[in-house]
């Protein structure tokens, strides 16, 4: 009988045949190695990187109700049909210039994945503050 594998792979020793520092293998799935991982991409002259966000993790002390909207700005997805800026609305027919648009398809993909990683960032800030009036946390302390 053959094991299931794991659900998370094993952090690479190599990745774009650079070798993996151990400080990032330590912290594979937060922002500072999705970072690390996008600037590998850059220095392979790769200027559209895959998107990262879906390799970080949510901190473990956040409340469920900011964790939904964190997985919520982890799940957008830039749609290739019809190339719509972020947040998805339309715009205009007339915006992408050039002829190529499978590249303006590629920079607005990437501008998907920067803004929502932003969101997501700016979400882990609030939650953790202890600031925020949506926080769960924050009902729990004015009970006690």
């Amino acid at each position: 009988m053959t094991t299931p594998s794991p659900r998370v792979p094993d952090v690479p020793h190599r990745y774009l045949d650079v070798t993996v520092p151990e400080e990032i293998r330590k912290e594979w799935h937060s922002w500072s190695a999705a970072t690390w991982r996008r600037n590998r991409h850059l220095e392979a002259n790769n200027l559209f990187p895959p998107d990262q966000r879906y390799s970080v993790r949510p901190p473990a002390e956040m409340c469920p109700r900011h964790r939904e909207s964190w997985l919520g700005y982890r799940n957008m997805t830039f749609d290739p049909i019809s190339g719509n800026r972020w947040p998805g609305h339309p715009g205009s027919p007339f915006i992408p210039v050039g002829r190529d648009l499978n590249r303006v398809a590629e920079e607005r993909r990437c501008e998907w994945d920067e803004k929502a990683s932003a969101q997501m960032r700016l979400i882990e800030e609030i939650c953790l503050s202890g600031r925020s009036p949506q926080c769960d946390r924050a009902d729990e302390a004015a009970t006690t």
